[in-house]
């Protein structure tokens, strides 16, 4: 019973009340929709007074009185039918459209290690295909089974009360079925999950030949590479048709040899009692006409075995993407006393490998702090670790004095504003990107912050100027057009610590003045924490914080630097003779 209560929970998303209103109406549904077949009977009974009895007229009147609770019957099972099927669909798009609106915060309270070890096709398969599986097969399958649990309860009550050797007769067959019905599902849903993984499969292998074309056209393989969609899609079909075909067909086709051999059974076992003088004709033929209404929904629930093993899978996955636990949150979000960010004996890793090795950092409120050193030393982590995208591993991370894990995350986001080295715009109008940081911004802020990151010029030499849509990741745009854009929208935000992660590195050298300019502006009286590869950019930071291989190799100022001699002087010394190449 548990597994049972466990699949309906999971079938409606966690809303199984309302499926049980539903279920009242399916009652009214199933009992109204039997009306027809308890009236033709009783016509067929009335039919055969004449025959049965020699001489006694046809009963019209009854006849008559039949016709009319049949129109009854017509406009009842319309009305009750209309609000059955409207109220199923609606209520159940309205549970599939809140368990979204759920997945949606749970995944944005998720943590970045989460993204990082999941595939993009496979979180797509979850959001689109796996509802979508949900949200079809289960308005089919849910209706049926509560439909043939309910005819089975009335029409065990009903037959048992005419003559239980026939009810017996009836339903002996069904419990001789349900072994092929259960050893289906358990073929299908072995079949469902490789097919589930093929179309996980072939949805990553999609976004990255769409994704990656501009690359493998360059290189000249977007034929041979089309070569792994291809394989992927073969594989998907392949999955489909084994799952379809050779999984549980054979199986199902036997749990339907049998109940069709139920129907045989009520002719022999009903023409016995027949010829023995202990049942009567008429009957023999109620049992043999109903016998037809209670098999034809199990027969229908045999069709359903792959959609309800494929919908048992989504269920599984979606499942699964809510057990994931997000970073935790405090019950009450503490304030913090300052701006002043503090990393106390951090330790970080990205699977088994530590990134971070005991890191001690103070980033002074109101200050420019840099982070320079070797590619993969540990820069970018910090500034994702100072955003709460992670928890640290060992240590604490704290923000004017509160640890971060004390604070809420939406709370301590209000404080930071980000400028990342891959900028993403949302497929959206060029406002719309730059208005993420202020919601409510008028368009005079908005353009007031294009101007301040030097890209309202360039914008306005669009077609539709700031409602210009840029497409999907902003692909219509530049690297640097869209780094603009997105320090645009961190001025507009005006948050008063600033995370730049080289927010230089895709502009031209008179941009880049103009940008420097514009960050200038925006960091003055906040605390700021920039990455930069260009070392000429942070001469003038206030501590430069140098890192090697994860560990803290020395900080101070510029001049401090240069005069200790070490990693950071040689880097500065490489990056100056860097300058000087050309090509010859």
């Amino acid at each position: 019973m548990k597994k049972v209560k466990r699949w309906l929970n999971m079938m409606t998303l966690g809303q199984t009340g309302e499926l049980k209103k539903l279920a009242v109406w399916i009652f009214f549904d199933s009992f109204v929709a039997s009306i027809p077949v308890t009236i033709m009977l009783l016509a067929i009974y009335c039919l055969l007074i004449p025959i049965a009895q020699p001489g006694v007229d046809l009963p019209l009147t009854q006849l008559w009185i039949m016709c009319g609770v049949l129109l009854v019957q017509f406009i009842a099972y319309n009305f009750i039918r209309q609000k059955t099927y409207i109220d199923f669909c609606v209520g159940f798009a309205g549970t599939i459209k809140d368990s979204r609106i759920r997945m949606g915060e749970h995944l944005r309270r998720l943590s970045m290690g989460f993204y990082n070890g999941r595939d993009a096709g496979d979180l797509s398969t979850v959001l689109l295909r796996d509802y979508s599986e949900i949200e079809n097969l289960s308005q089919q399958i849910l209706p049926q089974i509560v439909t043939v649990l309910i005819r089975f309860a009335l029409m065990l009550v009903m037959l048992t009360a005419f003559d239980w050797r026939m009810m017996l007769s009836v339903f002996i067959v069904i419990p001789l079925a349900l072994p092929f019905a259960f050893l289906s599902y358990r073929r299908m849903n072995d079949a469902g999950a490789d097919f589930q993984y093929s179309q996980q499969e072939t949805s990553s292998r999609i976004l990255e030949y769409v994704g990656g074309i501009q690359t493998l056209k360059a290189f000249h393989m977007a034929g041979k590479h089309f070569e792994a969609l291809k394989y992927a899609l073969n594989r998907q079909r392949n999955a489909a048709i084994h799952m379809e075909t050779g999984a549980a067909a054979p199986v199902s086709m036997l749990g339907r040899f049998v109940l069709n051999g139920g129907i045989a059974l009520v002719m022999l076992a009903g023409g016995i009692c027949l010829t023995g003088g202990t049942l009567e004709p008429y009957y023999y033929i109620f049992f043999l006409v109903l016998t037809l209404t209670i098999y034809d929904p199990v027969l229908i629930l045999f069709t359903f075995i792959a959609d309800f093993a494929r919908t048992t899978r989504s269920g599984q996955r979606i499942e699964a993407l809510f057990k994931e636990r997000p970073l935790p949150e405090p019950s009450e979000s503490q304030q913090p006393a300052g701006l002043e960010i503090t990393f106390d004996h951090v330790s970080f890793s990205y699977g088994a490998a530590e990134v971070l090795h005991d890191i001690s950092l103070t980033f002074p409120e109101k200050s420019v702090t840099a982070l320079v050193g070797p590619s993969g030393s540990g820069k970018s982590t910090i500034t994702r670790l100072a955003a709460r995208f992670w928890d640290a591993g060992q240590g604490e991370i704290r923000l004017g004095g509160v640890p971060l894990k004390h604070m809420r995350t939406d709370d301590l986001l209000s404080y930071i504003s980000v400028v990342f080295q891959d900028v993403y715009l949302f497929h959206d109008s060029i406002e719309g990107n730059i208005r993420m940081g202020k919601p409510d911004a008028t368009h005079e802020e908005i353009i007031e912050a294009a101007k301040a990151a030097a890209c309202h010029d360039f914008i306005m030499a669009l077609p539709d100027g700031y409602q210009t849509i840029v497409g999907e990741g902003g692909s219509t745009l530049s690297g640097g057009e869209k780094q603009r854009i997105s320090i645009a929208r961190a001025i507009l935000k005006d948050a008063p610590i600033i995370l730049l992660d080289e927010a230089t590195a895709s502009l031209d050298p008179r941009n880049e003045v103009l940008i420097q300019q514009a960050i200038s502006a925006l960091v003055e009286e906040k605390t700021v924490i920039v990455i930069a590869h260009r070392l000429q950019s942070i001469c003038n930071a206030d501590n430069i914080i140098v890192l090697e291989k994860g560990h803290l190799a020395e900080q101070g100022t510029h001049a401090q630097l240069l005069d200790k001699n070490g990693l950071y002087a040689r880097l500065w010394h490489e990056q100056n003779q860097a300058e000087q190449w050309q090509l010859r």
